[in-house]
C-alpha cells in the first residue's frame, strides 16, 4: 500500500513539469495554442486556414482562429 501512495505523488509531481500542448477554446471562436505552430497545425489537421490574432494573456502562447 505504500509503495502505491509513492507512485501515485510521483506521477503528481512528473505532470507538473510536462508542459502544456492543447489547444484551448475561448470565447467567440478565439483559441489559444502554446506556440504558431502548433495553431498552425491544428488548423491545417481541420484543412483551415489558421489567422493569428495575438498574444494569449500572459504570454502563455498565441491566440487564433482558424476558418
Amino acid at each position: 500500500m505504500k509503495w502505491l501512495v509513492t507512485l501515485s505523488a510521483l506521477l503528481l509531481l512528473g505532470a507538473c513539469g510536462v508542459p502544456n500542448n492543447e489547444v484551448i477554446p475561448f470565447k467567440d471562436g478565439i483559441l489559444r495554442a502554446t506556440t504558431p505552430n502548433e495553431a498552425n497545425d491544428y488548423c491545417a489537421a481541420r484543412r483551415l486556414d489558421v489567422h493569428i490574432v495575438g498574444r494569449a494573456p500572459a504570454e502563455s502562447g498565441v491566440l487564433f482562429r482558424c476558418s
